[in-house]
Parts: C-alpha cells; sequence; structure tokens
C-alpha cells in the first residue's frame, strides 16, 4: 500500500493532536522576535539590556506558536555542501520569519504604553541598520549568489587525506609555536592545542576553516625547515633526490588545500574568527614565500572580514580569552599592512590610524585565560615582538605618508621622523640585546634583527630625495645614513643567512627580509656612484657581491629570490665596480634607476629600461 509523502517521511505536524505536540524551543526572546534581532539567550538577552528593556526580556512562548501547526517542506541541498562537516547555527526560528512584519508590533500596541511603542519602533529602526551576522544556516547559504561557489567540491576526506601524516603534522605544528609564532602570534597557543587535539580524534567533526588555518600553517612551517631534517622524512618519497623541490611542491599543495577549505566553507559570504586568523596566516605565507603583492586582494577582504567581527573593539558577552584572540588577530593584520606601506609606497594606509583600535595585551599566552589575564610581565613575551611591530605600523605608515606629499622635501619632517625611529631602535637595544651583545640564550638577538630591517628601510624611504649631490636639496648627511643604512640591511642578511645562533630564521630570507636588501643594493649602487673618485668604495661592492652569491643560493626553494637574483646580476653589469665615473655628469644617477622604492617595477623587468650607458645613464629621448 502506498505511503502518503507525510507518512514516508514520518508522521506530519498536522497529524499529532494539538495537546501531544511538543513545544518549539524558544530561540530568542520577545523583544528580539519581533525586531528580528540576534539573541544571545541570556536572562535578560544583551540586544534587551542595550535599549534598557531587560525587566521585560521574556521566552515565553505565545500562543499563537505554540498551536499553530508549520509544516516545513524539506528543502534538496545544494551538492557543492554534501561533503561540508555540518555545523551549529543560530538561526532566526523559520516561524518568526513566516509571519507578518507588524503582526508582533500590533499586538503590543494594544497592551504597551507609548514608550514600549517607541522602543519598538527603535528596535525595529536598530535591526534594518545591524549588520548580519556571519553565522548563516547552511541550506539557506545556498540560496546566495557567491563568486566561489560555483564549481565542483572535493569531499573532506580527499582533503584530510592531503595533510602530512599525524607525526609530521605534530613536528610542523610544535616546530610553528616554537620559532615562528612569536614573529605573528596571532593565535593563542593553549586555543589551538585544544582544537588540534579535537581534530585529530573526530576529523571529520572539523570546521573547513580552521583546516585552512592548520593547512596554511603546515605549508609555511615547511618552508622554514630544511628539507634534509630527518623529522620531515615521512614527507618524502623513497629515494628522492631533490628534497628542496619536493619540499616547494608539497608547501604549495598545502597553501592551495588552504584555500581550498576557504572556498567550500563560503568565506566570502560566511565568515567567523577561524575565517580570520586562516586569512592572515595564508597572507602571512604568501608574503614570505610567494611575494607580498600576492596577498594584497586577500589582504582587502581580511580587513572587512576583521570590522564585521568587531576584532577592532571589544564587543559584549566575550570572555577574556575571546576577546584577545580577536585583539591578537587585528595587530596581526595591521602588521600584514606595514608590508605593503614599506615595501610599496604608492600605497597610503593612514585610513587604518583612523579606526578605533585596542591593542592585545603585551604578555604569554599562559597568562590568558578565560576568567582574566596576569600582569603584563616585565621581561619581553611571546607578543612582545608583535607589541613592537605594532608600534612600527603606525610610524611607516605616518612616513609612508609623508613621503608621497609635498612635506617630503621638507627638512623638520624629515628630522622628526629620524628621531623617532632611532627612540624604537634604543627600545629595541634595551629589550633584546645583553650590554649591547646579542643574547646567546634565546632568540632574542634573532628579534633584534628583524626589527633592525624595519628601521633601515624607513630611513632609506626618508633620505632618498636628499641623498644625491646634484639634487638641489642634497644633503650630505642623507647620502651618508643611505650607504650606512643599505650596508645594515646587507650585513643583517649575511648574518641571518652565516650565524649558526640565526639558523632558524633563514626562511626569512626567502621573503621579506631579502625584498629589504634588494633595496639596500641598489640605494647603495646609486649612492656609491655619486661619492668623489677618492672614496673607497670595495668593502661595500664585496657586500654587493656576496650578495648575489646568498640571493642565487636561495633562489632554489624562493620565488622572490628567483627574480631578485636576475635583478642583481643586471645591476653589477650595470654598476659594478669597473665602471668608471664620469665627472660633472649631472643627470647621471639622478636619472639611474629613478625610483628605486617602488619595489613592483623591479619585479616585472619587461617594464624598465635596462639600456644604461656604462655609467648609469638612461638613454636621451
Amino acid at each position: 500500500m502506498s505511503q502518503s509523502p507525510s507518512n514516508r517521511n514520518g508522521p506530519g505536524l498536522a497529524q499529532i493532536p494539538a495537546s501531544h505536540r511538543r513545544k518549539r524551543k524558544v530561540l530568542s526572546c520577545e523583544h528580539c522576535r519581533c525586531s528580528k534581532l540576534k539573541c544571545d539567550r541570556k536572562q535578560p538577552c544583551g540586544a534587551c539590556t542595550r535599549r534598557g528593556c531587560e525587566l521585560s526580556c521574556s521566552f515565553l512562548v505565545p500562543p499563537s506558536v505554540a498551536t499553530t501547526s508549520i509544516h516545513i517542506h524539506p528543502t534538496k541541498s545544494n551538492p557543492s555542501l554534501s561533503n561540508v562537516p555540518s555545523r551549529n547555527t543560530s538561526a532566526t526560528p523559520f516561524a518568526s520569519l513566516r509571519q507578518p512584519a507588524t503582526s508582533c508590533l500590533d499586538d503590543r500596541s494594544e497592551r504597551s504604553g507609548p514608550d514600549e511603542i517607541q522602543d519598538s519602533h527603535d528596535s525595529r529602526w536598530e535591526a534594518v541598520l545591524q549588520r548580519p551576522f556571519p553565522e548563516h544556516d547552511p541550506i539557506a547559504a545556498t540560496d546566495t549568489l557567491s563568486p566561489f561557489s560555483i564549481g565542483s567540491s572535493i569531499s573532506l576526506q580527499d582533503i584530510i587525506e592531503i595533510l602530512p601524516s599525524r607525526t609530521s603534522c605534530d613536528c610542523l605544528v610544535s616546530h610553528f609555536f616554537n620559532h615562528i609564532s612569536a614573529l605573528f602570534p596571532i593565535l593563542h597557543g593553549p586555543t589551538f592545542q585544544k582544537q588540534y587535539v579535537a581534530f585529530m580524534q573526530q576529523p571529520y567533526e572539523v570546521d573547513l576553516s580552521w583546516l585552512a588555518l592548520l593547512f596554511s600553517m603546515c605549508s609555511l612551517t615547511l618552508n622554514t625547515m630544511e628539507p634534509s631534517d630527518p623529522r620531515l622524512v615521512d614527507l618524502w618519497p623513497a629515494g628522492s633526490h631533490s628534497k628542496e623541490q619536493e619540499a616547494v611542491t608539497l608547501s604549495r599543495q598545502l597553501q592551495q588545500t588552504a584555500m581550498v577549505c576557504l572556498l567550500q566553507d563560503q568565506f566570502f559570504i560566511r565568515h567567523k574568527l577561524s575565517t580570520f586568523e586562516a586569512l592572515l596566516m595564508v597572507i602571512y605565507n604568501l608574503s614570505h614565500n610567494e611575494s607580498v603583492d600576492q596577498g594584497w586582494a586577500l589582504l582587502g577582504m581580511a580587513l572587512n572580514i576583521g570590522i564585521a567581527l568587531r576584532c577592532n573593539v571589544d564587543s559584549q558577552g566575550l570572555n577574556h580569552l575571546e576577546t584577545e584572540r580577536r585583539r591578537r588577530c587585528w595587530v596581526g593584520i595591521l602588521t600584514l599592512h606595514t608590508y605593503q606601506a614599506i615595501l610599496f609606497r604608492d600605497i597610503d594606509m593612514t585610513f587604518l590610524l583612523d579606526i578605533k583600535t585596542t591593542m592585545p595585551a603585551d604578555v604569554n599566552d599562559a597568562d590568558i585565560t578565560k576568567e582574566g589575564i596576569s600582569r603584563p610581565s616585565s621581561s619581553p613575551t611571546q607578543m612582545s615582538v608583535m607589541m613592537f611591530k605594532a608600534r612600527l605600523f603606525r610610524i611607516s605608515t605616518q612616513i609612508c605618508h609623508h613621503i608621497s606629499g609635498p612635506s617630503r622635501l621638507e627638512i623638520e619632517p624629515l628630522n622628526k621622523f629620524d628621531a623617532t625611529i632611532a627612540e624604537e631602535q634604543q627600545r629595541w637595544d634595551s629589550t633584546y640585546l645583553v650590554d649591547g651583545a646579542p643574547n646567546i640564550l634565546d632568540s632574542s638577538y634573532a628579534y633584534w634583527c628583524i626589527l633592525q630591517t624595519y628601521a633601515h628601510q624607513l630611513y632609506l624611504l626618508l633620505h632618498r630625495p636628499f641623498r644625491h649631490s646634484q639634487s638641489s636639496y642634497f644633503l650630505a648627511t642623507s647620502r651618508e645614513r643611505c650607504i650606512a643604512s643599505s650596508a645594515a640591511l646587507l650585513g643583517i642578511h649575511r648574518q641571518i643567512y652565516e650565524v649558526p645562533l640565526l639558523r632558524p630564521y633563514l626562511w626569512l630570507l626567502r621573503g621579506v627580509t631579502s625584498l629589504k636588501a634588494l633595496h639596500a643594493a641598489v640605494a647603495l649602487n646609486s649612492c656609491l656612484l655619486d661619492m668623489p673618485s677618492s672614496f673607497d668604495s670595495s668593502s661595500y661592492r664585496e657586500e654587493l657581491n656576496l650578495l648575489v652569491l646568498r640571493i642565487e643560493s636561495l633562489s632554489r626553494r624562493s620565488a622572490i629570490c628567483l627574480k631578485a637574483h636576475r635583478i642583481l646580476l643586471q645591476l653589477q653589469t650595470q654598476f659594478g665596480a669597473e665602471n668608471p665615473q664620469l665627472p660633472n655628469s649631472g643627470t647621471r644617477i639622478e636619472s639611474t634607476i629613478e625610483d628605486w622604492t617602488d619595489m613592483r617595477e623591479w619585479f616585472g623587468p619587461d617594464l624598465f629600461n635596462w639600456n644604461l650607458d656604462n655609467v648609469g645613464n638612461l638613454p636621451a629621448v
């Protein structure tokens, strides 16, 4: 005997006597339900508390809802979501969505005074202006047209199988928190540890955005380790003869899978804190292994997601731990903007200085709990480098705004910013050096070196307009500063490459640090060619030649260094020590790589005219 559709799917709601029907669990209070607001289900709820009507906050089920049967027909889910694990959502009850928008207001108008009616109108206005909540019902989300939802998806099982073995993952995650995290501490270690253990126990219940974070973390960490490291032996095929190439290939595969996870989690329209964390890790990875400009579009998306999640301000209802996690992510995105500001000088980041921001606490992970935060330590913490980078973000943003305007040729701002950078350098000295010497007991000296690269990069940007003797704004001190800072950048690059104490940070030379060294090489050559013939430049030329050799060695695992090496070879040819210097050539240097602060032109060799004469002049047009 055939069954009706309702019998095939179990008894329909209409067939159950009203007295036996199970009452719908109320997920929103009366005020929030009528105003279509997100309710946190506290008593009283946060929305009613903000509106001053906490005394009337009630979760009683109105008779009309308790006795009315509403049958929701099953909706065929989008095939692209069939392999995505389910999530707990807090969507508005279907019943309240189906009712006319004025029903609650009309009913309350009969039993409410003028103040309550006005409060209801204000609440409705607030509801209209409120940003949609990031979490959405998975089925309802499929009705939204997203530019990233087109195309076939990969099953969760196939995604998880791309991950390295449990042993290798443990090694990569441990290495990240021991040697990388302090440079970009957007994660709270103990929280990640719990999430990681939960994933390993129930891998198919994972949040896809968190899985993207894990993939990108493993990709980044793999690039920081030597392929010959015995801890990585399980990652390479038996008898592999090219472990360096295998490492590059696997790292890129892991990074690509991180993006797949974000796409299948529909991060463009659905986002949460794990989405923000994963995007930041992806961009940081790109900056240090591919190119800073490749993360530019993602950086804009991450910024907007961070604002939508209110990571820059403290939200009500969050404990101390969740608040600090958001603050750390926000300062993380500021430091990523620093790369863009100091490497691409035409991008004005000053709008970020106007966004209200609460900085994270300068404490260790263990000092942060849900209940509170311990007093800041007088010693450097796991967050100290990041706090210095946050200060650098503000300084570099102000400097880059200054050098893009007419004030770049004024002496007073030049002296002011010089003094500001010098003050920061003194702070780093007192924090990370021991009586002016490297600390051999921890990674302090590595942090000092990293921060110094920012300072000398900013010195070069500030003094460039004043460094040439044929310029009407020439300052001998600026030329000296450019030479000194260029040499300092090359010296730090060489130390990280050669000094055993800094070996764990060799990976930095495959990204942003080598971009700064390239900038220093171009600036140094420009200044040396402008020096009098009596000036002995042999030591500087030797440093430049050594840089070329280091960059060539690094280019085997770095796309950035591969491109930089080609440019440095051109510089060697055009500005080598053997090139004669002709006196009274007023334009010989001013026209040489006229804008040696525009990093993007260096990475598009076809855009640059390398047909210079033997003294570095551009041919006359």
